[in-house]
């Protein structure tokens, strides 16, 4: 009896020892990184520790939660590569344990920490963690989520689903009173409005996200306010007013060893004062800039450098050693001669064999370095062209924008002047010249689809998703008495890309569809559905007005045009009608 109460007893203690572990190890691993006001390499340090002592009890999410917390550090320091390394191997235990809401959350800073160095990777991961997330409705997760996928879409230049995104985050950080959160959806939202060119919206949300930090002490969120603040006047071209901003952060990001910040401010004050033609000061950045840059950029040639060092100085003291042997073999006595002049032999043979290898291996290095300059170089004329087609690109879109839709609103405004500046005008007249104006205004709303058209090399369903929803609503405000729907099935894919080309086509086809329903039909009801086959996809429009007998009507040019646009990019078309409505069929296939 003494012998089983003693062991329940140290049952007991060592269950209450574990428990109290796992409680210590779980605390340290929900520490907020960015408010950690101690040097970074303590901050490594601390979550190393306590991935140690969590594998010391076999607590696997404790191990995954240290590493996880460990990609988040490193990240900010900007080693991508370790940062990467740990987030995985943090994945890898969350897929084995089915942490879904765990894993939904690394997934999509998986993705965040890719934004820079693989933008297709980056997407791939946040669009998984996006998805799980979405189908088991883990807020918590999502709130963030939606906050990364809108800052990749901005990276992207889809300004419009950045901005949609950003706010879904928003919505549920308010919801669920995350004041930590706030600031950064805030923030990414001022970013928005300022490549928009709204600047006194994008100061306003900047400062809202800067003076929630400060009660926060949040010493990354800060330092990256006042240089984005600093920003919002560079675009203005104040460059007097940026100075003092970039400045305030500059000793923040330094103290917190924030390295991408802290070369990013050194950037912009070089080019402030190249602007402001103080030579003193922008070459004082510019070598501060350069210095640091080589630091973060050089630091994987450097270690292979050292590597090296210490490799050829092994060797090196090998063949001294070696030297020495011979040297006091010859001076041993003459009885072993012989066996001194063996080991001399084999001790140069030795030497030579050493440097040939060395040298074997120098060559090797240079012509690999060789090739990687080679390849960089290729890759750089690649982005430069890209680059300037990208710019054309822009230059036309804006100048549609600018001129002609500038000239169209003015014949708009000019009908208006004519129509009200007449009392005597006829019925007729005014019909006309109505018509006209209508004209031109549906005029102006095809030339911002063919710029946002314009402006993409590539559009995917969800691009497609967030146009179409919006002349959706816009169609419903023009007719209230009719009901609108728009679908896209779950196995649809979503990323899927289309060329510009064939986006532009779908979104007309899409349309006209809707268009011909709601002028000539007074449906009701009008749908939009979108489905996958194996080998195609389905886009369906419905409407529950009066249709037509397509076999007696003769096709309008509305009907033929979309026919055409079918035919241009590869798909079919197919129309059916009756008295209870009409149904518009397109067939792409994959």
């Amino acid at each position: 009896m003494v012998r089983f109460l003693l062991l329940f007893a140290l049952f007991y203690c060592s269950g209450s020892l574990y428990s109290q572990q796992k409680q210590s190890i779980d605390s340290i691993n929900k520490l907020y990184v960015q408010g950690l006001n101690i040097p970074q390499d303590s901050i490594v340090a601390l979550f190393q520790n306590n991935a140690e002592n969590a594998r010391k009890i076999s607590y696997k999410l404790g191990i995954a939660d240290a590493y996880f917390q460990l990609s988040l550090v490193y990240g900010y320091q900007g080693n991508y590569e370790e940062s990467t390394k740990n987030s995985i191997e943090a994945i890898k235990i969350y897929e084995n344990e089915n942490k879904l809401d765990r894993l939904a959350d690394y997934y999509g800073e998986m993705g965040y920490s890719l934004k820079y160095s693989d933008l297709p990777k980056a997407l791939q991961y946040m669009q998984k963690g996006k998805a799980i997330a979405e189908t088991n409705n883990f807020e918590n997760e999502l709130k963030d989520i939606y906050n990364n996928y809108g800052v990749l879409k901005e990276i992207n230049n889809e300004l419009d689903s950045a901005l949609f995104y950003f706010n879904k985050g928003l919505e549920i950080k308010l919801k669920l009173n995350d004041t930590i959160g706030v600031p950064y959806s805030w923030s990414n939202i001022a970013g928005v409005y300022g490549l928009q060119e709204n600047f006194p919206k994008s100061r306003e949300y900047f400062n809202k996200s800067l003076q929630q930090r400060l009660l926060w002490a949040d010493s990354l969120g800060i330092a990256e306010n006042y240089t984005q603040l600093g920003e919002v006047f560079l675009a203005e071209q104040k460059w007097r007013d940026a100075i003092p901003l970039m400045h305030k952060s500059l000793p923040i990001s330094l103290k917190k060893q924030y390295q991408n910040l802290t070369l990013y401010n050194y950037q912009k004050l070089t080019d402030i004062y190249k602007k402001l033609n103080n030579a003193d000061s922008a070459l004082f950045y510019f070598e501060k800039y350069a210095t640091l840059k080589d630091s973060i950029h050089g630091l994987k040639i450097q270690e292979r450098i050292s590597a090296l060092n210490i490799e050829f100085e092994t060797e090196k003291k090998e063949n001294q050693i070696l030297q020495q042997r011979a040297q006091l073999a010859e001076k041993d006595l003459e009885v072993r001669r012989k066996n001194s002049f063996i080991f001399g032999s084999l001790g140069l043979a030795l030497i030579l064999g050493l440097l040939g290898y060395l040298f074997y291996n120098q060559q090797k290095l240079k012509n690999r370095q060789l090739q990687k300059e080679g390849e960089l170089k290729s890759a750089l004329a690649k982005i430069e062209t890209q680059n300037k087609l990208q710019e054309q690109r822009l230059r036309i879109s804006r100048d549609l924008h600018d001129n002609i839709g500038a000239q169209l609103t003015f014949i708009i405004s000019s009908i208006d002047n004519l129509k009200f500046g007449f009392t005597d005008i006829s019925e007729k007249l005014n019909q006309k010249l109505g018509g006209i104006s209508s004209f031109t205004q549906q005029t102006i709303y095809e030339l911002r689809d063919t710029i946002w058209a314009m402006n993409k090399e590539n559009i995917t369903f969800e691009d497609l998703q967030t146009r179409i929803a919006n002349f959706i609503e816009n169609a419903k405000n023009a007719s209230e008495k009719t009901d609108f729907s728009f679908n896209i099935e779950e196995n649809v894919d979503e990323t899927h890309i289309f060329t510009s080309v064939e986006g532009m086509n779908i979104y007309r086809i899409i349309q006209e569809a809707v268009n011909n329903a709601l002028k000539y039909a007074s449906a009701d009801e009008i749908e939009v559905n979108i489905s996958a086959k194996e080998t195609a996809y389905n886009i369906e429009i419905t409407d529950t007005g009066m249709g037509f007998d397509p076999e007696s009507t003769p096709l309008g040019n509305g009907l033929n045009n979309m026919k055409k646009r079918a035919r241009e990019i590869g798909g079919t078309l197919q129309v059916k009608s009756s008295k209870k409505g009409t149904s518009i069929l397109l067939n792409l296939p994959k």
